[in-house]
């Protein structure tokens, strides 16, 4: 019974300890790309990482961020700035239709939160694919579309649960500074690979 208790308890803090160390290797990394050019790829690396652990791997977590965070580099950014910049177009518009206040036609806010719904999609599925995929930006982009609106209930799951654990991290520092990134990606990554084994026997069953 205490072996028992003694071997449950090793295997917590193995994972508090993964969680701390993945938590801060995506903080450092993303300030040494001054957060614009590191917290994209830090984000992929976070989600490669947790995607290898979650196979049951043996991972150095250092050495396997690292190299993922520069083999990733260019093409994180690439789809991060992209992303952003969307994004900051669509807040810009968000901002004028507040101006307009109710002078606007009705469908015209309509079809913006639709777009803002489109867009928060896409972000949601473009860094797993990313991290899991060979693939240029706007095929990541394309996929992330696809697979956003046809599981729809796992897009879902996805923005609850990092909304939830960025809200809650908020209240409580300390649960940003150690866990909030690190518990994201392992669950980000968990539902996300529930997909892609879906897609993959769906593909198998059809040839």
């Amino acid at each position: 019974m205490l072996k028992k208790a003694m071997k449950n308890l090793d295997k917590s803090l193995l994972w508090i300890t993964r969680f701390a160390h993945l938590n801060a290797l995506f903080l450092l990394y993303s300030l040494l790309g001054l957060v614009v050019a590191g917290a994209a790829p830090a984000t992929v690396a976070a989600l490669q990482v947790s995607r290898r652990i979650l196979n049951g791997e043996e991972v150095k977590v250092h050495q396997a961020f690292r190299k993922a965070f520069k083999q990733e580099f260019w093409s994180a950014n690439k789809l991060g700035w992209l992303l952003g910049a969307a994004g900051f177009i669509l807040y810009t518009n968000y901002l004028l239709i507040r101006q307009a206040d109710g002078q606007l036609f009705f469908l015209v806010p309509f079809l913006f939160y639709v777009l803002i719904f489109c867009y928060m999609t896409v972000v949601l599925w473009s860094f797993p694919l990313l991290a899991n995929y060979k693939a240029g930006t706007f095929q990541v982009i394309r996929s992330a579309f696809i697979i956003g609106l046809t599981r729809f209930h796992m897009t879902l799951s996805i923005g609850i649960l990092l909304f939830a654990l960025l809200y809650h991290s908020i209240g409580l520092p300390v649960l940003l500074l150690f866990f909030c990134f690190s518990i994201s990606a392992f669950g980000w990554m968990w539902l996300s690979m529930k997909v892609f084994s879906t897609m993959k026997q769906e593909e198998q069953l059809a040839s």
